[in-house]
C-alpha cells in the first residue's frame, strides 16, 4: 500500500539514497560516481534554487558545488566512519543546482578564464558559502522553487 509523504520526508529518503549508494561503491571500489548526486537520485524539485539573470534556453544546470567536490567530501565522511544518515544531511546541504547560460558557464569552466569547472575557489572550505563559486565568477541569480514543490501537499510516492 503507498504511504503518503511530505516534500522533506521524501527529500529525506532521496538524499538518504544517494547516500547509501555512494557508501555502497566506496566500499566495493574505495570511490563512487559523480552522477549518484543528479537529478535520477536527487531530482530538481529538492536541488534546483536559482537561475541566473542572464539564463536563457539552452544554458546548463550548474551544480553550485561540483559533484566531485561533494562526493570526495563524502569519501573523506565514510573514512572517518560517518552514518548514512550524517552523510544525507550533507548532501541536502551541499547539492544545490543554479540554472546559468553558456556564456557563463564557459566563464566558470574555461582554463582561460576562472578554471571552477571541477573547484571551488582558492581558500574555499565546507562551511563557507555555498554560492561562492557563482560569485567569484560575478554570476547573478534569482531564487526559484521548481513547480512541483510550489504546494504545501503531500506527494505521493510511487
Amino acid at each position: 500500500m503507498k504511504r503518503n509523504y511530505t516534500r522533506d520526508e521524501l527529500w529525506e529518503r532521496a538524499s538518504l539514497r544517494a547516500a547509501m549508494h555512494i557508501r555502497g561503491l566506496w566500499e566495493e571500489k574505495g570511490n563512487s560516481d559523480t552522477r549518484l548526486l543528479d537529478a535520477l537520485i536527487l531530482p530538481d524539485v529538492f536541488t534546483l534554487v536559482g537561475r541566473s539573470r542572464a539564463w536563457s534556453p539552452p544554458g546548463r544546470r550548474e551544480h553550485v558545488i561540483p559533484r566531485v567536490v561533494v562526493v570526495n567530501e563524502c569519501h573523506r565522511m565514510l573514512e572517518r566512519g560517518e552514518a548514512d544518515d550524517v552523510i544525507a544531511a550533507f548532501i541536502r546541504k551541499h547539492v544545490r543546482i543554479v540554472l546559468i547560460s553558456t556564456e557563463e558557464c564557459e566563464r566558470l569552466d574555461s582554463r582561460d578564464q576562472l578554471g571552477l569547472r571541477q573547484t571551488m575557489p582558492a581558500g574555499w572550505s565546507f562551511g563557507d558559502d555555498v554560492f561562492a563559486r557563482l560569485m567569484t565568477a560575478g554570476i547573478e541569480w534569482d531564487p526559484i522553487v521548481p513547480e512541483a514543490s510550489r504546494d504545501a501537499l503531500v506527494l505521493q510516492a510511487g
